[in-house]
């Protein structure tokens, strides 16, 4: 004997086969590509500052500068990957009459 749960307002099953939820008119490959490159450009920016970071460490015991040089390059990275994620992410300016 099987038990079926039915909705008491409509008398249609409770439980009905889902479907996956899918962006109207895209490709779902496309769709994850773009999931993809915005995770991309957060690991991008996250280690664009690290690396640059650590560089200043590097020159700061390389010339005996206390912390000088690290905190000019993590402000150079900071700026830089800054710059670079809203590149990446709004995309070049294609205005007209913009020359690059």
């Amino acid at each position: 004997m099987q038990i079926s749960r039915l909705s008491l307002a409509t008398g249609q099953p409770l439980l009905s086969e889902r479907t996956l939820a899918t962006f109207p008119g895209d490709d779902r490959k496309r769709v994850e590509r773009q999931y993809l490159r915005f995770a991309g450009v957060g690991v991008q920016y996250a280690a664009t500052i690290l690396v640059v970071t650590l560089l200043g460490i590097w020159v700061d015991g390389r010339a005996g500068t206390g912390s000088l040089f690290t905190v000019v390059f993590l402000l150079l990275g900071f700026v830089g990957a800054t710059w670079s994620l809203v590149q990446q992410v709004l995309g070049p300016s294609d205005k007209p009459g913009k020359k690059e």
